[in-house]
């Protein structure tokens, strides 16, 4: 890694809560081994008054990469501007939400340089759902390609593909999402569904709405045929294991999952009749238990 410093001066406005959370720093050129060149960028923070008021932003420090072991503080705060950015849904607060979104893309892709697989994956996030409304940093080769800048899908794909090979599961299971629905890709069923199976097997549980999340993902694969036989039977025991963590998931509070709860319990029902009416399994699918891990125990 090349690092290149000047002197970084906050800039200055009107009042004390004025800061922009993409305020880069130009003259502090940072190359990465993986061909991405970024500027530095300052690091901000939200201010509120007694009554929980917002009243902007104020500077702290730049970003300072050469003491980020493995990214950690650009994932960090990365993490903290996505949390900020997505709580801003009013109309009137759609620049600010951008310019935040900018901040996080940068930092993340300042982690991914370091080899932050968990950056790598998070930053997949971003350009899969155009977080930042098309404004990106275009610096260096690692999103550019001989006809200039990578699409935002294909810039997606690759992420969620290199933190998949680092073995995330979170990834994996967003790389089948990219296969299923030809995001930076070709559609491929058969690819979907390996990824799925790839992300239960490297799975640890630690995330209800994950492992139900990937389950059910399996399950519309081995119900609808797409990659593999239909099987009813095995898709009963993944919508089974949906329900399972998804439930957990959404009675610790990640109301976000309850229609993906909902499409477990509509999953089961619609399986459980296609097997009383005598279907089961036909194809590559079948038949084979759960193992152990698949199920969580």
């Amino acid at each position: 890694m090349l690092t290149e410093h000047g002197s970084a001066v906050a800039p200055r406005g009107g009042s004390g809560f004025d800061a922009d959370p993409f305020s880069v720093i130009p003259e502090q050129t940072i190359v990465y081994d993986n061909g991405d060149e970024l500027p530095g960028i300052w690091l901000t923070e939200a201010v509120y008054d007694e009554g929980s008021r917002y009243l902007g932003r104020t500077y702290l420090s730049p970003y300072a990469p050469e003491g980020d072991f493995h990214g950690e503080d650009a994932l960090w705060y990365g993490g903290g501007y996505y949390d900020e950015a997505m709580a801003l849904r009013d109309p009137s607060q759609a620049a600010e939400r951008q310019r935040l979104f900018q901040a996080v893309e940068l930092l993340y892709r300042h982690g991914a340089g370091q080899g932050n697989a968990v950056a790598q994956m998070n930053l997949g996030y971003v350009y899969y759902y155009d977080r930042a409304a098309g404004a990106y940093w275009e610096g260096g080769s690692c999103f550019s390609g001989l006809d200039g800048p990578m699409p935002l899908k294909e810039r997606a794909f690759c992420c969620f593909l290199q933190a998949s090979d680092a073995g995330l599961a979170e990834a994996s299971y967003k790389l089948g999402d990219c296969h299923k629905n030809g995001v930076g890709c070709e559609p491929d069923d058969g690819e979907a569904f390996r990824c799925y199976r790839l992300a239960m097997d490297q799975d640890g549980h630690g995330a209800t709405y994950l492992s139900g999340s990937i389950a059910l993902r399996l399950a519309d694969c081995c119900e609808e045929g797409r990659g593999c036989g239909h099987d009813f039977a095995r898709a009963l025991e993944y919508c089974r294991l949906a329900e399972t963590y998804l439930d957990a998931a959404v009675n610790r509070g990640s109301w976000y999952y309850k229609k993906a709860l909902r499409g477990a319990r509509d999953g089961i029902l619609c399986c459980e009749q296609e097997i009383a009416l005598g279907e089961s399994a036909c194809g590559p699918c079948a038949p084979r238990p759960l193992t152990a891990r698949e199920a969580g125990r």
